[in-house]
């Protein structure tokens, strides 16, 4: 297995970064054309680059720790698997985010049902919709909670981390459009947890 050295998240899902814009944070080219070609100290520093966001990822999806750091480190295994097949038609970071989100979703698939961390798989028709779990006096955690791993992951990858929509739905797996109106969905339960938030901080 290539193992990646990564840093334990801490706190809120969403760390505080001075990251710059996705696309002004790209890998180096000649370090992704030596990983393509097989140098693995490039394997690592290009997994390396993009481990942050991939952290995030996968963290959304389990919301544990101890899974996370595994997941990491079979979808390293993966990419560098898949590397030599990688095309370029996406980004790389967006080709990595991709295998992470995939390798977490594989991951919550094989855990027993009573373990499982939110919506994980939002796709499937007997999921249940966010807002039959929202109830009124949910705070804003409860709230982003509840929301499904795709949303959740998407409101990561376009508020946070500053991926256009297509980008974002590509790492996903969804159409554009879909994710359009599944983070209209998110957003629209998140503002009102915090408008309630707010209304009880002022009573």
């Amino acid at each position: 297995m290539i193992a990646v050295a990564t840093h334990a998240a801490e706190g809120s899902p969403f760390p505080r970064t001075n990251a710059s814009p996705v696309d002004a944070n790209e890998v180096d080219p000649a370090v992704l054309a030596a990983a393509r070609g097989g140098d693995r100290a490039a394997f690592v520093e290009l997994v390396r680059f993009y481990e942050r966001r991939m952290r995030h990822v996968a963290w959304q999806v389990l919301g544990d720790h101890q899974a996370m750091e595994d997941v990491l480190q079979e979808a390293a295994l993966r990419a560098f698997r898949g590397l030599p097949s990688f095309r370029g038609d996406s980004g790389a970071g967006t080709w990595l985010c991709r295998i992470a989100y995939t390798t977490s979703v594989d991951h919550m698939r094989r855990r027993p049902r009573e373990v499982t961390f939110g919506n994980d798989e939002p796709w499937q028709a007997e999921s249940p919709d966010p807002g039959d779990v929202i109830v009124a006096r949910m705070t804003l955690e409860e709230a982003f909670a509840a929301l499904s791993a795709a949303q959740r992951v998407a409101l990561l990858l376009v508020d946070r981390e500053g991926l256009d929509y297509a980008t974002a739905a590509e790492v996903i797996g969804i159409a554009p459009g879909t994710l359009a109106s599944r983070l209209f969905r998110a957003r629209t339960l998140l503002r009102a947890a915090l408008e309630h938030d707010d209304q009880e901080v002022q009573r």
